[in-house]
């Protein structure tokens, strides 16, 4: 008997020392720099997707993991991962207010409203409207715009922002402020809550001095061939404009909000759309495990905006940083030989500058009963620093709320390094600025990387001449490290 305790005990000693010492070695420059210098360089063009630097971005991204041994991930046996998405361009909108008297209030698309449609032409008449003051339902925090509200088949007017958002030394202004540290993140929340309630359109009332920009290119929406996900038009008008159209006992623009429905109005409105369709392609290559049935991903998206007014849109740090991060990664990996406990699968996205259109399209073709993601990293914009950071030691790291245990592992890999970063440890429920969205949706743990907006983001001088190489490897350190430990930890 002891001697079988014995054995036992040695097994489990040298399993777990096999484990802990499974190293891979670090990304240093040399390892990232031509890749992101070739991706970031004018003959790539700002790699659109359906564009000719799209396709030769996508091109050079196969041959690198060709180079690096990785396995193709589909059945096909290519790197390649072809879909379609739609190109949505407005061809003619209306937004019509009939009050109850019979007069018709026509508003202009050109002056009066902004708008973002959904993927398919619609039409509708005289709606019911409903008035649900910030448009927000936080049961948590006590906040219930919607109470006994019914806006089912209605639309749904809100105001921008939330409550006391002007004044920002209010207890309130911080408690949103926290909640909704970023605009995008609050609107999206808004149009989440009306779709989930029901709504057919939303209408935001925008701050005072809003004016609808009159952009063609801000009239072109994308989704997926024959997307499933729900959908809304959302108009954006002016305050001003809100006040011509709702009489002020409707809508208490100035005074205490009170949610409620407008029994004076309903609105007539449509959209007719021009789509045309084009293929597009992540690209995905994997070193297959020893549990098969089990995958963690290391992913970035490899497009950008490609080429507007004669000036290419370069996205050296966003994101080729990230590209050639992942790339680095997966040739690190590859060349240690190393047959790690679960597949590693390297994935370059497309079309996530239209919507993260292609992790979605991943994500919704993912056979869950089959396949277990145990983990997603995604690295988004990881080589430069936002204004105020001075020192350039600020990583912006997302987690999901459940997931304390992946906030330890990136923590304790900081504390490796010689020159620590201050990590700005945040949540990603409820936010969707990046592609790691497509996998919280899905429920799969994720780790989101991101090192700061900058002044040049979505500018053609994003160029790879800026970029810090140093935070940039650092970064690539704590992502490789966080990875191991997250493996290691699996197996404990």
């Amino acid at each position: 008997m002891r001697l079988r305790v014995l054995i036992f005990f040695t097994l489990f000693f040298c399993k777990s020392i096999v484990v802990s010492q499974m190293t891979v070695s670090n990304p240093t420059k040399n390892d990232f720099s031509e890749t992101l210098n070739v991706l970031a360089s004018d003959s790539m063009e700002g790699r659109k997707p359906n564009t000719r630097g799209g396709t030769k971005a996508a091109d050079y991204i196969r041959l690198k993991m060709l180079s690096y041994n990785l396995k193709a991930y589909s059945k096909e046996q290519t790197y390649f991962q072809f879909f379609k998405i739609q190109e949505h361009t407005i061809k003619k909108a209306v937004l019509e207010i009939k009050k109850r008297n019979q007069e018709i209030i026509s508003l202009s698309s050109e002056r009066d409203f902004e708008i973002t449609p959904t993927s398919h032409s619609i039409s509708k008449k005289e709606v019911e409207v409903v008035f649900a003051g910030y448009g927000l339902s936080l049961p948590k925090e006590k906040y219930k715009d919607y109470k006994r509200l019914n806006v089912k088949n209605k639309i749904v007017v809100v105001l921008n922002g939330f409550p006391s958002d002007k004044d920002s030394t209010s207890a309130t202004y911080k408690k949103f402020k926290n909640i909704f540290p970023e605009e995008n993140d609050l609107e999206e929340t808004k149009l989440k809550t009306a779709i989930n309630k029901g709504a057919i359109a939303l209408i935001i009332i925008e701050k005072e001095n809003f004016k609808p920009e009159i952009n063609k290119e801000n009239e072109v929406f994308h989704s997926l061939e024959n997307s499933k996900s729900e959908a809304i038009p959302v108009f954006r008008i002016s305050k001003k404009t809100a006040e011509s159209l709702f009489s002020k006992t409707d809508i208490p623009l100035k005074d205490n909000l009170a949610s409620t429905p407008l029994q004076k109005v309903k609105i007539n409105f449509s959209i007719e759309l021009q789509s045309e369709t084009f293929p597009v392609a992540n690209l995905l290559g994997m070193i297959p495990g020893k549990d098969t049935t089990k995958t963690i991903i290391v992913g970035a998206h490899y497009d950008h905006l490609g080429i507007k007014n004669d000036s290419i849109y370069h996205g050296a740090d966003d994101n080729a940083s990230g590209t050639s991060g992942m790339l680095a990664l997966a040739k690190n990996w590859s060349e240690s030989n190393i047959k790690p406990e679960y597949n590693i699968l390297f994935a370059a996205w497309t079309a996530e500058e239209m919507g993260l259109l292609g992790s979605e399209y991943f994500a919704q073709n993912l056979n869950l009963k089959n396949q277990k993601i145990l983990l997603c990293i995604n690295m988004d914009m990881i080589s430069r620093s936002a204004p105020e950071d001075k020192a350039h030691r600020i990583l912006s790291i997302g987690t999901q709320k459940e997931t304390e245990y992946l906030k330890k592992i990136v923590s304790e890999s900081n504390a490796k390094l010689q020159n620590p970063f201050t990590l700005d440890l945040w949540e990603t429920n409820g936010h969707s600025g990046s592609d790691y969205a497509s996998f919280t949706a899905k429920g799969i743990p994720i780790l989101t990387f991101f090192s700061g907006f900058h002044d040049d983001y979505h500018t053609p001088r994003d160029i790879a001449s800026k970029v810090d190489s140093d935070k940039m490897q650092d970064v690539l350190f704590i992502v490789n490290n966080s990875l191991l430990k997250f493996i290691e930890n699996q197996q404990n």
